[in-house]
């Protein structure tokens, strides 16, 4: 699938209530940053964190073929003091799933961070069930660094997280 890389724009926002169609779904993409079910008004006050001089979160977004917003990804938690960001609300159209969109998005943003932002570090949180997940993020070249037990509630159960990261000289090697 042919897309396009861009940052995500306010008339965006009405697409991505489409996507979180139930609260397990919106949290195994989002993480436990909303409520379900997602409003605008919880889209609109995230997003106006980008508005901000020198944003600590940045949204990105694909576009397919047709202009059809394929997915979304976070490049968040930003710190320039530290070099470091996390990636984050990588989330993908049911109707795209499974075609390599995340792994493009992710990849534009570790390269954005690493040579636009100037960062060293850029790390990541998923669920440890979440295998697709976690197959694109160590073909990457992310590394595991730690479990976080319980870390999540979902009705009556507690998901565990992994953390993930990677380095810029690791992104570096990678990309040669």
């Amino acid at each position: 699938m042919s897309i396009i890389i861009t940052y995500l724009n306010r008339n965006d926002l009405p697409e991505l209530l489409k996507w979180a169609e139930d609260e397990r779904t919106m949290l195994l993409w989002c993480g436990p940053v909303f409520d379900f079910p997602l409003t605008i008004e919880q889209l609109k006050s995230y997003f106006s964190e980008t508005q901000k001089p020198g944003p600590c979160r940045l949204i990105f977004k694909a576009v397919d073929e047709n202009g059809k917003i394929a997915g979304m990804c976070e490049l968040g938690a930003i710190s320039r003091r530290n070099c470091s960001a996390s990636i984050c609300r990588v989330f993908v159209d049911k109707a795209s799933r499974g075609k390599g969109i995340a792994d493009k998005l992710i990849s534009f943003i570790l390269e954005y961070g690493f040579t636009e932002l100037e960062l060293i570090r850029i790390e990541l949180n998923v669920y440890t069930f979440n295998t697709p997940a976690i197959n694109c993020y160590e073909k990457l070249g992310f590394k595991r660094e730690g479990l976080k037990r319980k870390s999540t509630k979902f009705e009556n159960e507690f998901w565990d997280g992994y953390v993930y990261a990677i380095l810029k000289e690791e992104w570096d090697k990678r990309a040669v």
